[in-house]
């Protein structure tokens, strides 16, 4: 939630006007399942116009496919009462290659990509040209409460082996949770999983590329995955991991930064520790989960959507998405800020941002959701060395058009 003292600070910064007349253009802003408070930024970033626009924000799907079909139905028709999206990282290359976004101007190009993580840039980028805003980076941290990391005889001052943190949890009888927030939490673990074992999971582009799960690097990630659920330490990635996680036998959560401010975890915030994501051997490689801020091409007012992405995409709202949501900003100095320092309680994200994983980008993406889902879930039937050549067979039909 926005705090009083840092929405005075962000209207402060970002100036005062008057309320919108039926006048001034409208930008409808689509906005995903993201834990910040949309509408407080919307309004700040709206008096910072004084008058040249007014930001109006629309709710999406809390499902990730179920988001992409409603972009893609209304982008296919040209629906021009959407002026700003909310864009998961998952679907850039999609809606790029769909001519679906508005690039960046080139006036625009470096002021928005300044300073900005190598994965948020190159997931807003599609054919060289960057046709989105990086604006969060959502890095997955390994969440401990209290004491239990030690009493596990686990060390979280540095980064914990995917075995030694399966062993501590069934040892001392806690659960370890892994968030599943929009439905696409499987791909993202194995995704992290395949590339800490130094695979990718898909690598190239369009119908030309390669699925690389039947592989040393997929079979690891299928061990882990097998290792997790024969030792009962959950359920593998679930929408009510958070819940679980408060629970009297909830131990170690795998979620991202931003899962601290969720009010499900309200009663245990001040006990939750952070640690680096664990390791696949001696890499730690974390899922990155980014939002990027696109026009679409049937935007009505490409001046005045950009014009707001610009101040969605200012040090104080930054500063906002990581002091009061918990998000990763995209903007890696942010990290750095001493009002952000203070108050971002995962600082270990900072280096997960620079060495962490985006969803591949690739165009196919949400096919291959479908696909892990139906080959990885459930995680009692994942095996080492039969899922990944399951898994291989129904990613590589989705990337080359074929039915399954």
């Amino acid at each position: 939630m926005v705090t009083t003292g840092v929405l005075t600070t962000l209207l402060a910064a970002c100036g005062s006007g008057p309320d919108a007349s039926p006048d001034v253009p409208v930008v409808s802003w689509y906005v995903g399942p993201d834990r910040l408070d949309a509408a407080v930024l919307a309004d700040a970033c709206t008096q910072q116009a004084a008058g040249q626009y007014a930001i109006e924000v629309e709710q999406m799907p809390t499902d990730v496919l179920a988001r992409h079909d409603l972009l893609v139905r209304r982008l296919l028709a040209k629906d021009d009462s959407m002026g700003l999206l909310s864009l998961d990282s998952a679907f850039t290359t999609a809606f790029g290659a769909a001519g679906f976004l508005t690039p960046v101007p080139d006036d625009q190009v470096a002021a928005l990509g300044e300073g900005v993580a190598p994965a948020a840039l190159a997931a807003a980028t599609y054919g060289g040209r960057l046709v989105a805003a990086p604006w969060f980076l959502d890095p997955q941290v390994l969440w401990y409460r209290g004491n239990v990391a030690e009493r596990a005889g686990l060390d979280a001052t540095g980064p914990i082996s995917w075995d030694d943190l399966i062993a501590g949890a069934q040892r001392v009888g806690v659960t370890i949770q892994i968030e599943d927030r929009d439905g696409s939490g499987m791909a993202e673990w194995v995704n992290a999983l395949v590339a800490g074992a130094g695979g990718s999971l898909v690598s190239g582009t369009g119908r030309d590329a390669e699925a690389g799960l039947d592989s040393d690097a997929g079979r690891t990630a299928g061990s882990i995955v097998e290792y997790y659920d024969e030792s009962g330490v959950g359920p593998g990635p679930s929408a009510d991991a958070l819940a679980a996680f408060a629970r009297s036998d909830g131990g170690f959560l795998l979620a991202s930064t931003s899962a601290v401010s969720d009010p499900a975890l309200a009663a245990i915030q001040a006990d939750m520790v952070a640690a680096p994501y664990p390791l696949v051997g001696n890499t730690s490689v974390a899922p990155l989960a980014g939002v990027a801020l696109a026009v679409p091409a049937s935007a009505p007012h490409r001046e005045e959507s950009f014009a707001a992405l610009t101040c969605l995409t200012s040090a104080p709202v930054l500063q906002q998405l990581m002091t009061g949501a918990q998000h990763g900003a995209s903007r890696v100095a942010t990290y750095d800020d001493p009002a952000v320092a203070g108050a971002f309680r995962a600082a270990v994200g900072r280096d997960a941002v620079l060495t962490g994983v985006t969803v591949p980008a690739t165009p196919f993406w949400a096919g291959v959701v479908d696909a892990i889902d139906e080959t990885w879930l459930p995680v009692a039937d994942v095996t080492q060395s039969a899922t990944s050549e399951e898994s291989q067979a129904e990613v590589e039909a989705v990337l080359r058009g074929r039915l399954r």
